[in-house]
């Protein structure tokens, strides 16, 4: 499985690298949740969210809050890729 390498760019932003050197930007905060749990974060234990919506436990802004802490701890670290590029 290929890897990608996770990393915390200014202003907020991330950027995933495949190991053929392409790369994505995420940007905006609804996106750190669905990025964060491709790598192993969880929004909540319930399960009834994905990160962007409020759940019985918590809302929406503390999961993103919590997302991007998890985010930026795992800043430089390799993950396998879940699907976003192509292998050859």
């Amino acid at each position: 499985m290929a890897k990608v390498t996770l990393s915390v760019e200014p202003y907020g932003c991330y950027e995933i690298t495949s190991n053929t050197g392409e790369s994505i930007f995420i940007q905006t905060d609804w996106d750190r949740p669905g990025l964060a749990s491709n790598f192993g974060w969880a929004a909540c234990g319930c399960g009834e969210t994905d990160g962007t919506v409020d759940c019985p436990h918590k809302t929406a802004t503390e999961m993103i809050e919590s997302a991007t802490d998890w985010l930026d701890s795992h800043d430089g670290e390799s993950f396998d890729d879940p699907g976003y590029f192509l292998e050859d």
